[in-house]
């Protein structure tokens, strides 16, 4: 093996030891009595935020404003898409107001 290759993999180990010390942390499975410890788990309130959906509806937004802003009406169709991303938008608003007030389903 040359030096090149020998150096070339020292400094690929030294990288990925300096970049990635703090990517892995340790759990401790069972805290000591006298250590009240608290849970580093976190539980999900889809009540508060549904980021799927709301990425949906940005998506929905976003495809409306490029409808609106189209030339032409191309033989109708595009007050359909129109109409339709309105039903979906509505639908996907449903959605989220439903999930805000059924949150365990």
């Amino acid at each position: 093996m040359n030096i090149w290759k020998i150096s070339t993999v020292t400094l690929t180990v030294a990288l990925a030891v300096v970049v990635g010390r703090n990517a892995v942390s340790s759990a401790n499975a069972a805290p000591s009595p006298d250590h009240q410890a608290q849970s580093s788990v976190q539980g999900w309130d889809w009540s508060i935020e549904q980021p799927h959906m709301e990425k949906a509806r940005a998506d929905l937004q976003a495809a409306r404003h490029s409808l609106e802003v189209a030339a032409e009406n191309k033989g109708g169709w595009r007050a359909l898409a129109l109409k339709h991303t309105d039903e979906a938008l509505a639908e996907v608003a449903r959605g989220i107001d439903y999930g805000h007030s059924h949150p365990r389903e």
